[in-house]
């Protein structure tokens, strides 16, 4: 049974930067029930590569940000998403879309909005996989609810070589709500793969 697809798209930019092509496709993710063998997969695993800044959303000081982003489990998958897209300001940054509860980004393409939102969801896809994988332990750990998310976004930051602090969203269930959060993440120069 598949339960999740994962997005990719690439926009290619003019010399000056400027947004002037976009192409996306849908690749399927891992089924979790294809991780159930105890010790068959570890930890996720972010990589990103090439952030590219895009624009200034008028009238504010945030920033839209693009790049790529690998994300694999050790012993598991990898899964490659071209043009993520990213939102920096007021101190911090997040994946864009992040902020609302079903992950569709407010003020971009349908198409584009869609293939953003198709990220989050896979990324959210995994937080649930991985309490699959490790059991009810898990959620002693406080980022059990948001580490994917957190985990790209670390990884982004460090590839930006960014000390700002990482924005993450999530549906807390135990209170019933849609939680946004901004993070203070442990920033290593150098480094652009972030695992959690």
């Amino acid at each position: 049974m598949l339960v999740a697809a994962a997005a990719t798209w690439q926009i290619s930019t003019s010399r000056r930067g400027i947004p002037c092509r976009v192409s996306y496709g849908v690749r399927a993710a891992m089924n979790c029930n294809e991780l159930d063998v105890v010790g068959s997969a570890g930890p996720l695993i972010a990589a990103v590569t090439h952030p590219r800044y895009i624009a200034r959303f008028p009238g504010s000081e945030e920033e839209l940000w693009f790049a790529h982003v690998r994300v694999s489990r050790e012993g598991g998958f990898n899964q490659d998403f071209s043009s993520i897209l990213f939102v920096e300001g007021a101190g911090l940054a997040s994946i864009y879309g992040i902020a609302s509860p079903d992950g569709y980004p407010v003020g971009l393409a349908r198409h584009l909005a869609l293939q953003q939102q198709s990220f989050i969801t896979f990324l959210r896809h995994e937080n649930a996989c991985a309490e699959g994988l490790f059991g009810p332990a898990l959620r002693i750990f406080t980022t059990h609810l948001y580490y994917s998310e957190l985990m790209v976004t670390k990884a982004y930051l460090a590839a930006r070589g960014s000390s700002l602090y990482a924005g993450v969203g999530y549906n807390d269930p135990y209170a019933g709500v849609y939680v946004t959060q901004v993070i203070e993440v442990e920033h290593a120069t150098g480094t652009e793969a972030s695992s959690v």
